[in-house]
């Protein structure tokens, strides 16, 4: 037969037909035939009894009949959950019997019903709300989760499997974390802590040594892991000295770092802790201690008068010098020392036996620089002051040209030169001026004012000079020189005018810093424009060597306006000063830049009367982050103690040292200069005005209080309002 005749398939569909219809027929008429049967016998007993409401009886009929989802249905009716979820069994209705199951908590059953559905989610959902985390890690792991079956696994305990699958997933670091877990579950804590050790977590490796007992390990993993102070602690603990010390010193604790160094028998090392955390008075009497006579004195002649230990360390010095008979190296730092307070007597022995060595040695420059300081500072009457009249005569051989029409300009200079020039008093450099208090660090003229045509020859110029600036200025004069510049009174040829011309120095400290911070301090001057503050004429770069010219005044600093012991009695004069000095201050607050070195030495009084502030070589900007400028800067006496700890400072810090000022106009004496003056600063409660200055009002008291207040918040937010209160002191 040939089956791909389209005829003979159309009969064979035709007869499939035709036989499916006779059969779907007959079906009918059968099922038509039982319901006529049906409704001829009447209702079921199953039916008669759910009709009357014998519902009990309808579901052993129901039950007997293995009709189960009936059953289930007519127990559901009946709240009978638990007994309808069985029937629902019975009836292989998994699905919902074990819904049923879940909503009763037979977590076991419906787990059992779930896996027969194959809703492979709700098993594993049963499993874990059963707690049945070993059955859960299983069936994840069957169904390829690796993850969540590691994390059931851990849950069921079983740490070593869950790691296992953790590797398995890829997932090595947290296999890692996991076995250290493990290790540390167990108490294995040796084993734990290496494991944690070999993953850099030194947190929980110092945690895991601890454990085992072993402090040496814990404390070598704080220090990995940073906390340098904890470790140090268990080091001394531990009498580990040396390892303590290192942590101390990591840490910037150099005063504990040094005494651990000394328990540790490391002298050499304790002393360099000293030499860091800038205690030079410990480090000299260490080195003399050790017989090492030459550093001693090296590092007793680098201490400058800003430093807290200055008098201290250069009586040191002084010891030293004289015991190697070394007189002129003695008196010139006796010399240093005059800019010092210090008690009466000592200013009076060291004050007549440093003009007495100097006069033998035949230096009557020194010898008067000498005369001058104490004459200023010594009250009348008394055996110093008899002392320097007596003398008087002999000094007048010394003849200066810083007196006369270049004084004022020297007074400038010193102020422009500040801040290093006493870095090694005792080698031949520019003397210190005479200071009225001897409290700030100042710096007068050379022995002698070179003058320097400046107008022809390039080699008239000063090395380190600019020839090429000739053309431009002219008449220079040498006025001084500072830590990072030398300074000229010069003549600007182009406009006619008196300027001060500073150049940055050659190798006074490597290049790119001196650069930085020279060419800092000019541009934060020059965005300054206020008739208080100095004016930056102009700035440049000539020949590779940095330079600005400002503006040139004549007159003197506010020191010398304050001699020792001698309030201001001039009120108006007073008010005068320090309105022009709020002014500026404020002006530059408002700029947003903080001057950080507020005192006397930085506050010209020209000779009409005119306040001018400068010298921002310390200055900082309010947003300006920390780096090497977050060094102790400014001068110990003037300092707020928010300065003194390495806290941000504000517009406050520069209120607190004008607080200073004011106590020292009203009183003719500094609040704090015994002992160590940082801590008096920070501690210590202000003296009592009026107890120093009976006449002094207490008003005018309170306002030095409020603006030397310890905390900033205490403080005037600002010099105007400090001003007004004083003028209302004042003048009441």
């Amino acid at each position: 037969m040939d089956t791909s005749d389209p005829r003979l398939i159309s009969y064979s569909v035709l007869a499939l037909v035709v036989v499916g219809g006779a059969w779907a027929i007959r079906a009918l008429v059968r099922r038509f035939a039982n319901q006529q049967q049906a409704i001829a016998a009447g209702p079921s007993p199953l039916e008669k009894a759910i009709a009357d409401g014998q519902i009990d009886h309808a579901i052993r009929l129901a039950m007997d009949t293995n009709q189960w989802e009936v059953a289930a249905d007519l127990q559901l009716r009946q709240g009978k959950r638990a007994e309808a979820a069985r029937s629902l069994r019975s009836a292989h209705q998994w699905e919902r019997a074990g819904l049923l199951f879940e909503e009763l908590h037979d977590y076991g059953a419906a787990v059992q019903s779930f896996k027969r559905a194959s809703n492979k989610k709700a098993v594993l959902r049963n499993l874990m709300a059963g707690q049945d985390w070993a059955g859960a890690a299983d069936h994840a792991e069957q169904e390829g989760d690796l993850l969540a079956a590691a994390d059931l696994a851990k849950r069921a305990h079983q740490g070593d499997r869950a790691v296992a699958l953790l590797r398995r997933a890829g997932k090595s670091k947290e296999a890692g974390q996991l076995q250290g877990a493990v290790l540390e579950e167990a108490g294995r804590w040796v084993e734990a802590a290496e494991h944690w050790q070999g993953l850099s977590e030194w947190a929980r490796a110092a945690q895991a040594y601890d454990q085992a007992g072993d402090g040496l390990a814990c404390a070598d993993m704080l220090v990995r892991d940073g906390r340098l102070e904890l470790a140090a602690e268990r080091f001394v603990q531990l009498g580990a000295h040396a390892a303590a010390a290192a942590a101390y010193e990591q840490l910037g604790t150099y005063r504990k770092a040094a005494l651990h160094y000394q328990k540790a028998g490391d002298v050499e090392r304790a002393i360099n802790a000293l030499g860091l955390e800038g205690d030079k008075a410990a480090v000299v009497k260490m080195r003399i201690a050790l017989g090492h006579q030459e550093e001693a004195l090296r590092v007793a002649l680098s201490t400058t008068p800003g430093d807290a230990a200055f008098v201290e360390v250069t009586k040191l010095a002084i010891q030293l010098q004289t015991a190697r008979d070394d007189k002129a190296a003695a008196a010139r730092s006796m010399l240093s020392l005059l800019q010092a307070p210090l008690p009466p007597e000592e200013r009076h022995r060291f004050g007549t036996q440093c003009i007495d060595t100097l006069l033998a040695l035949g230096d009557l420059g020194r010898a008067r620089q000498a005369w001058e300081r104490l004459r200023q500072v010594e009250p009348p009457g008394t055996p110093l002051a008899i002392y320097l009249t007596g003398i008087e005569s002999k000094l007048q051989t010394q003849h200066t040209t810083a007196l006369g029409s270049g004084g004022a300009a020297h007074t400038q200079a010193q102020i422009l030169s500040i801040q290093d020039d006493f870095s090694a008093h005792g080698a031949r450099r520019p003397a210190a001026s005479p200071s009225p208090m001897g409290h700030e660090v100042t710096l007068s003229a050379p022995d002698e004012t070179i003058t320097i045509p400046g107008d022809g020859a390039d080699g008239a110029w000063p090395s380190g000079v600019p020839a090429a600036l000739a053309t431009r200025y002219g008449g220079l004069s040498r006025l001084g020189q500072g830590g990072n510049g030398v300074v000229f009174k010069a003549t600007d040829k182009l406009l006619g005018r008196t300027v001060v011309l500073k150049f940055m120095l050659e190798g006074s400290m490597p290049t790119d810093m001196a650069r930085k911070y020279f060419l800092r301090e000019v541009k934060l001057a020059a965005n300054l424009n206020h008739p208080n503050i100095v004016h930056i004429y102009d700035m440049g770069e000539t020949d590779g060597t940095p330079w600005y010219a400002m503006e040139f005044v004549d007159g003197r600093p506010l020191t010398a306006f304050l001699p020792i012991g001698s309030p201001v009695s001039d009120h108006a004069w007073l008010l005068n000063v320090l309105e022009q000095l709020c002014a500026a201050l404020d002006h530059a607050h408002q700029a947003g830049l903080i001057h950080r070195d507020i005192k006397p030495d930085n506050v010209l009084v020209a000779s009409d009367g005119s306040v001018k502030l400068l010298d921002f070589g310390l200055a900082r900007g309010r947003g300006e982050g920390f780096g090497e400028l977050s060094v102790l800067a400014g001068t110990p006496y003037y300092m707020a103690p928010e300065q003194l700890d390495g806290s941000n400072v504000d517009q406050r810090a520069d209120i607190y040292a004008l607080g200073v000022i004011l106590f020292r106009m009203l009183t003719g004496q500094l609040p704090f200069t015994d002992g160590n003056v940082f801590v008096a600063h920070a501690v210590a409660p202000v003296p009592d005005l009026r107890k120093l200055n009976p006449q002094v009002p207490q008003a005018a008291a309170q306002v030095v209080y409020c603006a030397m207040a310890k905390k900033p918040a205490d403080r005037y937010p600002a010099c105007r309002p400090l001003f007004e209160a004083v003028r209302v002191a004042l003048q009441s």
